[in-house]
């Protein structure tokens, strides 16, 4: 079903809807705004680092668990809209938390990845290639 919508002359007063004209230009500067929209970036993540912990923990019947991680992510979620673009320092400290959050150890498998490339990556000075490559491997 479909619904025609329309204004009456005179109902509406647009420039009065029209609320972005009375915001004034911003107060800081580019710099600011990234590193504000960075740090709002961090939260939603850590936000979302929480989800799949609680729903396991509620699937698995730890209701005080999932209710202590609940409560971490509720605090993530009021600190993104208490922050402000001009609170440079909350702006660095969610951004450090967060990224303490969310940092992953990738030590172990950066060794992984060394193992696995092998050492016919590196050519010897005797190894050189040959100038006619068919494209088979040999």
């Amino acid at each position: 079903m479909t619904w025609h919508v329309s204004y009456r002359f005179g109902v509406v007063d647009l420039p009065a809807v029209d609320v972005l004209t009375k915001l004034g230009k911003a107060s800081w500067s580019r710099t600011e705004a990234m590193a504000y929209e960075i740090a709002q970036e961090g939260v939603r993540q850590a936000i979302g680092f929480y989800a799949r912990p609680i729903e396991a923990e509620e699937a698995a019947a730890e209701p005080d668990a999932a209710a202590s991680r609940r409560t971490e992510q509720e605090a993530w979620a009021a600190r993104g809209q208490e922050l402000t673009p001009l609170d440079s320092r909350a702006i660095k400290r969610i951004r450090k938390e967060a990224d303490d959050l969310l940092i992953i150890d990738d030590e172990d498998d950066d060794e992984d990845e060394d193992d696995e490339a092998g050492a016919d990556d590196d050519l010897d000075e005797d190894d050189e290639e040959d100038d006619e490559d068919d494209g088979t491997l040999e």
